[in-house]
């Protein structure tokens, strides 16, 4: 069995590493998303001595951000590679990792070809995949291997009943939280082991759940209250080009998109702690802790104020695991979604200014191109583009709530 397990995750990633080899060989060096040059940007201001709260607008998170960049800035001096080279090795990596925590964890439920196949399909040749690690270049890969690492021991502890595996879980959504405060959503996924711990296992839970952030947040917030308060406390998505405040603001109605952010924060808040709740009485077998991780982290961009096409490594581990852990029909809607969401993400990868349009790039004369790509990259046009998408989103959160709803009840049952 663990030669078999060593084969089919060469094949994984393998199969992974040679398309990626091939993307970085091929596109031009033109072809990357503003963030990248945001990165750099921060790079510049450590090795200044900089603090970037303070000297740049960029940072929105928790400084596990910085140390990601300078960690990745000082392995490109190094090694004498470019930084973008050496950001798209450190996210192939951290996605290599996400690969072989679904594989142990899955093996599990499924027959190991099944797994194989579908780790090959959902993230070696995903196009959404290879275009974030290749092009997009942003931290939220390491989101999703937190989030990863979190079910891997959850369901293990819905497995044993060990307290070691909900602390490990405990800690794995903490970090995710220290990356980008989004993983905070998933505290209804602990809830059941919360129930169960000791009043010493429960201390440690919330320390391991809230700690990382905390204190994280607590050093620079000491070095530079006002700049972290504004950067990183009221931080909010850009919205206006997707969904909701999408079509407000198509229609001027900016009035309209501001009252839906604070609404969604609001109601964010409410169902969060309900679905707390209800775990905590109910509890939550393994197909439940997965969709409803797949489920909120969807949630956010697709009904949140902000949108941005890297948030997908949020929500597409958990979505992917879940394909083998429900019936034919959630697949089918996860293979819809995942043909619309592909499609949608080729498209703007080929063509919006700010996510490095590659097609732009290749045909760097065309002006016919360079045209399409202006009138593209509006937020009127984007929220346009991105409506099937958006009608997508739509399908698969009322479809995963009411399957979501019918494991809690049998749960209830049982």
């Amino acid at each position: 069995m663990r030669r078999s397990a060593v084969r089919d995750l060469a094949i994984v990633l393998g199969c992974s590493w040679l398309v990626r080899a091939a993307v970085i060989a091929t596109w031009p060096r033109s072809a990357h998303s503003d963030d990248l040059d945001s990165w750099m940007q921060v790079a510049q201001q450590l090795r200044e001595g900089a603090n970037p709260y303070v000297t740049t607008s960029i940072v929105k998170w928790p400084p596990f951000a910085l140390v990601v960049v300078w960690t990745i800035d000082r392995a490109a001096r190094l090694l004498d590679i470019s930084f973008f080279l050496s950001m798209r090795l450190a996210l192939i990596a951290a996605e290599s990792a996400i690969v072989i925590v679904l594989y142990l964890m899955l093996i599990r439920f499924a027959e190991a070809p099944r797994v194989r196949w579908l780790l090959l399909a959902g993230i070696s040749l995903n196009p959404i995949a290879i275009l974030f690690v290749c092009q997009h270049e942003n931290i939220d890969v390491f989101v999703g291997l937190f989030v990863v690492l979190a079910l891997w021991a959850l369901v293990e502890y819905d497995r044993t009943g060990d307290v070691v595996p909900w602390l490990a879980g405990c800690l794995a959504l903490g970090l995710g939280a220290f990356a980008k405060t989004v993983p905070l959503v998933l505290a209804p996924l602990l809830a059941p082991g919360l129930r169960a711990a000791s009043r010493l296992g429960r201390t440690l839970g919330v320390v391991l759940f809230l700690g990382p952030i905390a204190l994280g947040l607590s050093v620079v917030f000491v070095l530079s209250p006002r700049a972290v308060f504004d950067n990183v406390v009221r931080y909010r998505s850009i919205s206006g080009y997707f969904g909701v405040t999408g079509f407000f603001d198509a229609v001027h109605l900016h009035a309209a998109s501001r009252v839906y952010d604070h609404l969604f924060t609001v109601v964010l808040i409410v169902v969060v702690c309900g679905l707390f709740v209800v775990a905590w009485r109910r509890g939550l077998d393994t197909s439940a802790t997965v969709l409803l991780a797949g489920l909120m982290l969807a949630a956010i961009p697709a009904l949140g104020p902000g949108y941005g096409p890297q948030y997908a490594y949020w929500y597409v581990p958990p979505l992917l695991a879940s394909y083998l852990l429900l019936d034919d029909g959630w697949r089918r809607i996860l293979l819809a979604f995942y043909a619309v969401a592909a499609v949608t993400y080729i498209v703007e990868y080929a063509l919006l200014i700010a996510l490095g349009r590659f097609l732009v790039a290749f045909f760097s004369g065309s002006s016919t191109l360079e045209r399409a790509s202006a009138w593209l990259s509006t937020p009127g046009h984007e929220t346009l583009l991105r409506v099937p998408l958006f009608i997508a989103f739509l399908v698969l959160l009322i479809e995963g709530s009411r399957r979501l709803r019918a494991l809690l009840v049998d749960r209830a049952v049982r």
